[in-house]
């Protein structure tokens, strides 16, 4: 018992913490998002989810930011993957390897987006390349392809943390189980579907949450591209929130935060039945 309440006595900064910076901000929006006024605010019910929801800024931010999340998250996973079993059979070079994975995350994103101006802007190299072959040049940041440009961006940033993870994953899996593989005729394709990746599931789980949290926070990279209101294909819902910041619309600003909050709780919790699911039919054959 004693051990107990020493543990909680410890534990109680973090969670005072909590309750006072998290939780009971978060209790506040949810009352903002059912309520309407400045002062003495008045209960509306669902009002502001429903003009959250007709809002076409919102609906665009979320198909944004949910199609950003569906091409980047699953193509830097699955390359990672590749590069880190590729990795784990160089015999030179390795350290060299590892440590340049880190470049793209050390670097500042003021910079990493100046370069991107200074080959995709409207006078940037790529358009004076097109314009000495008589062809005419675009502002590619203010068309769809700004959404591919930071796709590539994220790409490039995390690929490589996310190598070292898995990589380090590897190197702790013994190398008697792909001896012993090898010994029954497995190939290098059945070595890596009942060995490697059974064993490396935990780690891209791990990712998986990273690399979402990730995407979630790519909103520097969006607004030094394009700004405030970029070309529709790059408007994320941090855009969306960080103008309504800027206008005090506090009740549409909480039913997003409220609304992208449920949502996630939803994912995850299918996510994990889904888990559970599989588990279970795995123990009972």
């Amino acid at each position: 018992m004693k051990k107990r309440n020493n543990g909680f006595l410890l534990a109680s900064p973090a969670l005072l913490g909590f309750l006072v910076f998290y939780f009971a901000p978060f209790l506040i929006t949810c009352w903002y998002s059912v309520s309407f006024g400045i002062g003495k605010r008045e209960f509306v019910g669902l009002v502001n989810y429903q003009e959250l929801f007709e809002n076409e800024m919102f609906l665009l931010a979320v198909k944004n930011t949910c199609r950003y999340m569906l091409v980047t998250v699953p193509v830097t996973l699955g390359a990672a993957v590749g590069l880190s079993v590729v990795l784990r059979h160089v015999a030179r070079g390795v350290t060299f390897l590892r440590l340049s994975f880190l470049y793209p995350m050390i670097m500042p994103i003021a910079s990493i987006v100046l370069a991107v101006q200074f080959f995709c802007g409207d006078s940037g190299f790529l358009n004076r390349m097109l314009t000495l072959t008589g062809m005419q040049g675009t502002d590619w940041l203010h068309t769809s392809a700004a959404f591919w440009i930071l796709c590539i961006l994220y790409f490039w940033r995390f690929i490589g943390y996310y190598v070292l993870i898995y990589f380090a994953k590897l190197q702790m899996i013994p190398g008697e189980y792909y001896e012993y593989a090898a010994l029954y005729g497995a190939g290098e394709w059945q070595k890596f579907r009942f060995i490697t990746w059974p064993l490396l599931i935990p780690a891209v789980l791990f990712t998986l949450v990273l690399s979402v949290m990730n995407a979630f926070r790519c909103y520097r990279e969006a607004f030094l591209l394009g700004g405030n209101y970029p070309d529709d294909s790059i408007y994320l819902l941090q855009h969306f929130m960080n103008n309504n910041i800027r206008n005090l619309n506090y009740q549409k600003i909480s039913a997003a935060a409220v609304s992208i909050l449920a949502m996630l709780l939803l994912v995850s919790a299918a996510g994990y039945a889904v888990y559970r699911l599989v588990k279970r039919r795995r123990a009972y054959g």
